[in-house]
């Protein structure tokens, strides 16, 4: 999609969210089906997105913007993984995607990802999942689905501090 933008001549800011930033940027995390993310200006990436779809044959979702509702208002951190002074793409910090899947707090779907992220940003305890949920979220408080997950992640046990993949070479 980059070394397109790029042909056409395109410039475009990319911000990825969900499980395309982890896996890009914190840790492998397996496939994932889509790539959430914002992109400014949006006309030109989306046409650029689905003409990638098509000679691929992937979903005509598969680059959506579908997460970035969940973006946080008060605060946000990106962390640059690509720029070129045309493209540049983020992906959202550590922290800052912790609190994004608290918020979601997903049985099944979310576990593993909140139990890592909380090794990577060094959250030992529900307190702490709940005091970097609110730099995020401030005047939210987690869900009980949320502090059902945190009983069960706390109880069975944080994971290692998982590698961080290689950086990406978009040339």
């Amino acid at each position: 999609m980059v070394a397109l933008l790029k042909e056409r001549g395109e410039p475009a800011g990319i911000r990825i969210v969900g499980g395309a930033a982890i896996s890009l940027r914190h840790y492998e995390r397996g496939p994932t089906k889509d790539i959430d993310a914002s992109v400014h200006p949006s006309g030109p990436a989306l046409e650029v997105a689905r003409a990638v779809a098509y000679e691929n044959t992937w979903a005509d979702d598969w680059f959506n913007s579908a997460a970035t509702m969940f973006v946080p208002f008060a605060k946000t951190e990106w962390v640059p993984i690509f720029e070129d002074g045309d493209v540049g793409i983020w992906v959202a910090s550590a922290p800052m995607l912790l609190a994004m899947k608290l918020r979601a707090s997903r049985p099944g779907r979310d576990d593993r990802d909140i139990g890592t992220l909380m090794t990577i940003c060094g959250v030992r305890s529900k307190s702490e999942a709940e005091d970097l949920y609110e730099q995020f979220y401030p005047g939210e408080i987690l869900e009980p689905k949320a502090h059902r997950m945190l009983d069960v992640i706390l109880r069975t046990g944080l994971p290692d501090l998982p590698s961080t993949p290689p950086p990406l070479d978009l040339g």
